[in-house]
């Protein structure tokens, strides 16, 4: 139970227990989805500082717990040179619940998350500009990337037979020019909400097809079939017509 730590819900999002530098190693798009719950339930919902601990996020660093959050928000194939890291769970004051998992690029400066919104409210944009945000901030704050609107595409997935727009930006780092990365977003139904799904990858280790393939893996269940009759092959299609 050690994987589990409940994080108070502050502006600068400090730990809720001072002390335990376990609370310090959640990712920092972790940290910001929490910050702007914050808010929300803040200036939203009118929930005071006793309410924030009730309604506190779960916060997870936790490989397995990631795998389990994503089967459960979406089918999707996520490259193996991504390893899963972490997960966010917040029912907020039983008006939004978000939740989340994140992966991390084995080699090389390589992000993806997945975060599903549930709200009567409609904060979705909200959330997707604060995930933005951080995507941009190259996840740890600092100058922001710059996009280059002229290299941005929109590029149709077909997602549960719907077709979805994700948009493919290149941003670059004011402070080292030469450095370049890749952006890819969108936002889709998942098996209980919206989903928002945003990848941010340096441009060295940027593998455009491993991306694609992932998109085009949305929704395709990824498990064989269970056999009921195990052992017994399946008919041919002949022998079924008669």
């Amino acid at each position: 139970m050690s994987e589990k730590k409940p994080v108070s819900a502050s502006e600068k999002m400090k730990a809720a227990r001072p002390g335990d530098p376990d609370e310090q190693k959640a990712h920092p798009l972790l940290v910001l989805l929490a910050g702007f719950a914050s808010a929300f339930l803040l200036i939203g919902c009118c929930v005071c500082g006793g309410g924030l601990y009730w309604f506190r996020p779960e916060i997870h660093e936790s490989p397995d717990r990631a795998r389990e959050v994503t089967s459960e928000i979406v089918e999707i194939t996520v490259p193996e040179s991504y390893q899963p890291k972490g997960t966010i769970e917040w029912n907020i004051a039983y008006t939004m619940s978000l939740r989340g998992s994140y992966y991390e690029r084995f080699i090389g400066d390589g992000l993806i998350s997945l975060v599903e919104v549930n709200s009567r409210l409609g904060t979705h944009e909200d959330v997707r500009r604060h995930i933005r945000q951080t995507l941009l901030s190259k996840g740890g704050g600092g100058t922001p990337l710059v996009v280059n609107d002229s290299e941005t595409t929109v590029r149709m997935f077909k997602v549960r037979g719907k077709e979805i727009p994700f948009t493919f930006e290149v941003g670059q780092d004011p402070a080292e020019p030469s450095r370049k990365f890749r952006l890819v977003e969108g936002v889709f139904d998942g098996k209980q909400g919206q989903v928002l799904l945003s990848v941010r990858v340096d441009e060295d280790h940027w593998d455009e097809t491993a991306i694609v393939k992932m998109l085009e893996s949305i929704g395709v269940p990824t498990e064989p079939e269970y056999d009921i009759f195990p052992g017994i092959p399946p008919a041919e299609e002949s022998e079924v017509s008669q």
